[in-house]
């Protein structure tokens, strides 16, 4: 139990080496005669980019003078609106909701969109101050909406495993150190509250449900209500009974096949969690415990081969 206790540690310290690099067209409007070099970050894998976004802005704000003529300008050093920065890699727009590493992990494995030079670290994102996409993201929120945002998915998955007692039963200081102890990566003072949430009720040797979502690229995320435990075979399910089920499930609910799910084959995808390739016998519920995302939830990445 100890060993796998660490197992949670070393996610919490993974880190990705990222490279942030100004538009072409937002380099067209510095107003120094040098050009901004990159800005070069390590970053955890299960934070979201709004948290970050502050130093973004700061470091890239001063390549642009104040115009003081001219108090709208809007990539003024004094003035940068922060709901206006939007990342891009490889031309898609990235999703301030997702956590950091789910985003690589979809994107940079796939084979389609990444070459020689983009599959490899540092992973290069492109920061926008203008024309945000409005048809393909949601702004970036504050910091309390990001705080919200991360309480009502935690409580999704708290609902999914213990009908939402465990949570329930926190105090409001319990739910301000889960988010304050992740925003300042503290990851004793985080585990110290949410050890609760992995703990069992009901007398069970297991989670009432397993709170995951399946990531496909340019879909939307899958999730589906599954038991880790069999009650007919009395066996404990599977990473690749989960994948499978969730898979042939949303198939049979696609009637227009508009998630293109023609293939349900768990072979023909790599199953990503956390930049790793997790055996396809490993007990869901286990994953459940140790390789879920500080939200608690399992976000599965499938990439075609």
């Amino acid at each position: 139990m100890s060993d796998d206790k660490d197992i949670t540690r070393e996610l919490w310290s993974s880190r990705l080496p990222i490279c942030f690099i100004l538009s072409e067209e937002d380099m067209t409007k510095v107003n120094r005669s040098e050009l901004p070099e990159p800005l070069y970050l390590m970053l955890s894998r299960h934070i979201y980019f709004p948290f970050i976004l502050d130093k973004i802005s700061r470091y890239f704000s001063t390549y642009y003078k104040v115009d003081s003529s001219n108090s709208n300008n809007s990539t003024s050093s004094s003035n940068i609106n922060l709901n206006n920065i939007w990342l891009e890699f490889e031309g898609i727009p990235l999703k301030w909701h997702y956590p950091i590493g789910v985003l690589y992990d979809l994107y940079t494995n796939d084979l389609t969109l990444t070459s020689s030079t983009s599959s490899s670290l540092p992973w290069q994102i492109t920061v926008h101050f203008t024309k945000f996409p409005e048809t393909e993201l949601i702004r970036f929120p504050d910091k309390e909406s990001i705080e919200a945002h991360y309480m009502s998915t935690l409580k999704e998955a708290d609902s999914l495993k213990h009908k939402g007692k465990i949570i329930g039963d926190m105090q409001k200081r319990d739910h301000k150190q889960l988010w304050n102890s992740l925003a300042q990566d503290k990851y004793d003072q985080f585990w110290n509250i949410n050890a609760k949430l992995m703990s069992y009720t009901e007398n069970l040797q297991y989670f009432r449900y397993i709170p995951f979502r399946l990531y496909r690229l340019d879909k939307p995320f899958i999730q589906k209500l599954f038991s880790p435990f069999d009650t007919n075979t009395n066996s404990m399910l599977t990473l690749g009974d989960l994948v499978q089920f969730a898979l042939i499930n949303e198939a049979a609910c696609d009637v227009n096949n508009e998630l293109n799910l023609i293939n349900t084959r768990i072979e023909q995808f790599r199953i990503i969690i956390h930049g790793t390739q997790p055996s396809l016998q490993t007990p869901v519920q286990w994953l459940s415990e140790y390789f879920s995302y500080p939200d608690n939830f399992l976000h599965i990445c499938l990439v075609d081969k």
